[in-house]
């Protein structure tokens, strides 16, 4: 097999990588009426390009929103558990940030009530330094 490289492009470096394992969403003395929960965990990666803090915290955010449309999609309406990851890269001067999220859909028969953000956000202040230098 023959592989071809661009002369002269600079490969993303791999900065760092940071991870939440999933964690329930609902606390064990909540009742809910679960009528089906699919039998694997759910995927989906996003990549964007950064420029300061926020814009992780944004990235991370915009794939869970990705993932409950993937799922709703497929006839569920929440996620029992969630976790995620997230990688970051830089090439020169250039940040990018490739967030994998990941969650347990199930689908019960009271509406779900909102989360209003993915768990343990404050992990990415471990990059507050290195992405504040951009």
């Amino acid at each position: 097999m023959r592989m071809f490289f661009r002369r002269g492009e600079v490969p993303w470096e791999v900065v760092g990588t940071r991870h939440v394992e999933w964690v329930p969403m609902y606390d064990a003395d909540e009742v809910l009426d679960i009528i089906r929960v699919n039998r694997a965990d759910t995927s989906i990666k996003f990549v964007h390009d950064i420029h300061e803090l926020k814009d992780m915290r944004q990235a991370v955010q915009a794939a869970r929103q990705l993932l409950i449309q993937h799922i709703q999609q497929k006839r569920y309406n929440t996620l029992l558990s969630e976790g995620w990851q997230v990688t970051i890269l830089r090439k020169g001067n250039k940040h990018r940030v490739e967030v994998t999220y990941i969650g347990r859909a199930a689908y019960v028969s009271a509406k779900p009530r909102p989360h209003s953000s993915p768990p343990f956000l404050d992990v990415l202040d471990f990059y507050k330094r290195d992405i504040s230098s951009m």
